[in-house]
């Protein structure tokens, strides 16, 4: 097993030619990459999207439609009740 055979065998050949279609093939990756973004505009002008993927976006806790049937005192008894269960299943462990 020496470096000899490698040699007889065009092993230093063929390692740069891998070696070579490797890193062309990552700089057309890269290069494909950094080109998407002018693409998709064009292609979105071509093929438009004909109707969102994505449903209404659901209310928030915050917002004060979402609490306008409930008392600050519900809310803070559901709070309540959230806290002091979390806390029990940490303690138990």
């Amino acid at each position: 097993m020496s470096f000899q055979n490698v040699i007889d065998a065009g092993g230093i050949g063929l390692s740069v030619t891998g070696l070579t279609i490797v890193f062309i093939s990552l700089v057309l990756v890269s290069l494909f990459i950094s080109g998407l973004p002018r693409v998709l505009p064009i292609v979105n002008s071509i093929l438009p999207e004909l109707e969102g993927h994505h449903g209404a976006p659901m209310p928030s806790a915050a917002s004060p439609h979402a609490t306008a049937g409930m008392d600050d005192e519900v809310i803070a008894a559901i709070g309540f009740a959230m806290h002091s269960r979390g806390s029990t299943s940490q303690n138990s462990t």
